[in-house]
């Protein structure tokens, strides 16, 4: 009888899968018949990069015609925008990152039966080092938020859960011998003299002077401790970048503002987010959680709800990474609350200088405001 048992779920099991790859091989594409090329972002969204739509008409191997899109992302052939991106390697991190390091995620998930939605979309394919084909978010109903208006508190609270997910699988990896700092290069203000001089350094120049000239007069003062500020920037980022002890060291996104998720919405509440993709990991690196959480506040969220719920929102963050980390056996190595708060702290001048100079760059009401090769200048 038992014999009779394994012989029926062998039949059972091949006749699975022969039923599987054919429901693949069915539903994959067979040849284009029409494709279509269009800008899927305007400027201002994305500097990086050339962001494409491609819209196709598809004949499947079960004969059906069909319309499909995908995302085509290039690197740009513009000169001055090469010479300011030569120093950070983007397209060649991204294509790491989707291509194996987000493959070991799902692979994690998998192993603990993590049935959360993933935060990322499926990747589709590339070609080194210059494109990367991806999955299309439109299709499923993601959108990116406007980044004039910033967040609010529940957009806020959904991308630092969904941070504190990404943190907890990218720690994992680290701690299980999968991922090491070496996998990927340093951030960029580690490495990139012109983002830091230029950006950063020329940034609090700028906006010194803007103050002394335009504002009213009770700014004059701060105007004038910003132009002094300049100087000492690039040395006090170093200096918070170094390592301190028993800091939880994970990989961390690198560009975590509005126009790089896309968001899910509820179809019962207006402009209430439910879901989250993360997207443009070109700056992806391993380093102190922290600042990933603080550039997402100070650059993206509403300054009004950042200040009225600072606490709350870590809060929120520090839950969700217990959680995650709880459901892969890692709770004890959560950081608490208050060492949240204290990282939040030591860390305040990377708020503050994003807050000063990226912020406005975010918020630009002009989609030609900031080019990335302005840089160059």
């Amino acid at each position: 009888m038992e014999a009779q048992t394994s012989s029926g779920k062998e039949e059972e099991r091949v006749w699975l899968e022969s039923l599987l790859n054919k429901f693949a091989r069915d539903n994959s594409v067979a040849s284009i018949l029409e494709f279509n090329l269009k800008q899927a972002v305007p400027e201002g969204v994305n500097y990086a990069s050339i962001i494409n739509r491609a819209k196709l008409t598809v004949i499947l191997h079960n004969g059906q015609e069909s319309k499909l899109s995908v995302i085509m992302k290039k690197a740009h052939e513009d000169k001055e925008k090469l010479e300011t991106l030569s120093a950070i390697p983007i397209f060649k991190s991204e294509i790491k990152v989707y291509n194996e390091i987000l493959r070991k995620f799902e692979t994690l998930m998998n192993e603990y039966e993590d049935y959360n939605e993933k935060l990322w979309c499926n990747l589709i394919g590339y070609q080194n080092y210059d494109l990367i084909v991806l999955e299309d978010l439109k299709l499923t109903n993601y959108v990116i938020a406007d980044r004039k208006k910033r967040l609010d508190l529940n957009h806020s609270k959904l991308v630092l859960h969904s941070l504190g997910r990404l943190h907890a699988l990218g720690y994992i990896l680290i701690q299980k011998g999968l991922l090491s700092k070496e996998d990927l290069p340093p951030f960029y203000c580690d490495i990139s003299f012109i983002v830091m001089d230029r950006l950063y350094k020329c940034g609090l120049i700028t906006l010194s002077k803007v103050i002394e000239k335009y504002w009213t007069p009770e700014w004059k003062e701060i105007g004038k401790r910003l132009s002094k500020e300049h100087e000492v920037v690039i040395e006090k980022h170093k200096r918070l970048f170094q390592p301190q002890e028993n800091d939880f060291i994970t990989m961390c996104h690198g560009d975590c503002w509005t126009c790089n998720m896309m968001f899910k919405y509820s179809p019962f509440e207006e402009n209430y987010p439910i879901s989250l993709k993360f997207l443009d990991f070109q700056t992806t690196h391993i380093n102190v959680y922290i600042f990933d959480v603080l550039y997402f506040l100070f650059v993206s969220v509403q300054p009004e709800v950042r200040r009225s719920n600072f606490d709350q929102l870590l809060s929120v963050y520090q839950k969700s990474l217990q959680t995650a980390l709880a459901n892969y056996g890692f709770e004890d190595r959560t950081p608490s609350l208050k060492n949240v708060q204290s990282e939040a702290v030591r860390a305040e001048y990377y708020g503050l200088t994003c807050s000063l100079v990226l912020s406005p760059i975010g918020a630009a009401q002009q989609a030609g405001d900031f080019k990335i090769e302005y840089l160059n200048d």
